[in-house]
Formats: C-alpha cells, structure tokens, sequence
C-alpha cells in the first residue's frame, strides 16, 4: 500500500509541476523534464519515510525464497572442497 501512495505522490507532483512549467509556456520537453527531475527530488527528499516503506513493500513483493539443495549437491560440493584444500595444500598454498 505504501509503494502506492508513494507512486501516487510522485505522479501527482509531475502533473502540478508539468501543469505550471507548461503555463508559464516553457515548452513540453523541458516542462516534461523539469516535472520528472522537481518530482523525483521533492518526494525522495521530502517523503523519506514513505520511501524506505515503499522499498520495503518491493523487496516484499520480489523476495527470493531460498533453493533447497539436495543431498546430492551437498555431496558433490564438499568433493569439490575437499580436492581444491588437497590441491592447495600440495602446492603450499595458504587458505
């Protein structure tokens, strides 16, 4: 719900500053330019709490589950630990 409002304050910010930029007859690509850059400012700087939460809600929403490994790549990968150390060691390598 945070990301929402957070979004919703952004692109109402555009719209009031693209509104004015585009009153004051500066043109739509420079008005459309000032609106994203003032917008993204005000809010990332003026709004810091409802931008860590709307953060939070992404990470939420993309959290990787971790992979369960099976018995088998558990014991592939302590072989292949355990020839690199024997490697290692032969060679006089520290580890």
């Amino acid at each position: 719900m945070n990301f929402l409002k957070y979004s919703l304050l952004r692109v109402g910010l555009m719209v009031v500053v693209f509104a004015i930029c585009w009153y004051f007859n500066i043109g739509i690509i420079f008005s459309g330019l000032f609106a994203i850059i003032i917008a993204f400012a005000v809010s990332y700087l003026g709004f810091p709490r409802l931008h860590d939460a709307a953060g939070a809600d992404m990470a939420r929403w993309f959290k990787r589950k971790p992979r369960t490994k099976t018995t088998a790549e558990e014991e592939n990968r302590l072989a292949e630990d355990s020839y690199v150390d024997a490697a290692k060691r032969e060679r006089g390598e520290d580890f």
